[in-house]
């Protein structure tokens, strides 16, 4: 994919099972920096290659294990995300007067992610996972500094990936899906295979 620069959107996208077949829950949630719907600031992705494992034979490496992936995760840095959103995509409850809930029954379900970027040449740039779970392992507060201006403070979420469970078709057990270039209809491909725009619950 070459240089990514930027991280301009992120959209993600909740999913159920009906019937045995994924499809999205609710509207897609979009956090691209508008004002007061939050913003992105960072995203690091790892674990999407396995480590070389040797084998040795005869006094050489006679095999490599190399296939599959490791554990991929996406740790974000993210700034001022609603509750609304928050409350959907960790699997928290909502009381009628907009009380978040978190206890031993919250359970985050699978999301699918998109997140754009653009490449050196100025094209759109997309990494995108089919399946995973969000975490938020806590929440900070810190004094107001006398004579300065307030600045808020990024939030640290994680995404676990897991491999896409459709049964069968080209993206069965893929983590990952990415594409940087002018084609319209590959970004479109993204939309419908990994955010499941098509298949709504």
């Amino acid at each position: 994919m070459g240089m990514l620069v930027g991280f301009k959107r992120l959209k993600i996208q909740p999913l159920s099972l009906v019937d045995g077949v994924l499809k999205s829950a609710g509207s897609l949630i979009v956090i691209e920096g508008k004002a007061n719907k939050g913003g992105t600031v960072k995203a690091e992705i790892s674990g999407i290659s396995k480590e070389a494992k040797v084998t040795s034979a005869s006094n050489i490496g006679y095999y490599i294990s190399r296939k599959g992936v490791d554990a991929p995760k996406v740790e974000f840095e993210l700034l001022d995300i609603q509750q609304d959103d928050e409350t959907r995509i960790l699997g928290r409850k909502e009381t009628a007067n907009g009380v978040q809930l978190t206890g031993e029954d919250t359970e985050a379900p699978y999301c699918a992610i998109s997140m754009e970027s653009e490449d050196a040449q100025g094209n759109t740039a997309v990494v995108a996972f089919f399946y995973g779970v969000f975490s938020h392992d806590g929440d900070s507060m810190n004094t107001l500094e006398v004579g300065e201006d307030f600045k808020p403070e990024n939030e640290k979420y994680t995404y676990t990936a897991s491999a896409n469970p459709v049964a069968e078709g080209e993206f069965a057990g893929q983590y990952m899906a990415k594409y940087a270039g002018p084609s319209k209809e590959a970004l479109q491909e993204i939309e419908k295979s990994v955010l499941l725009q098509n298949a709504v619950a």
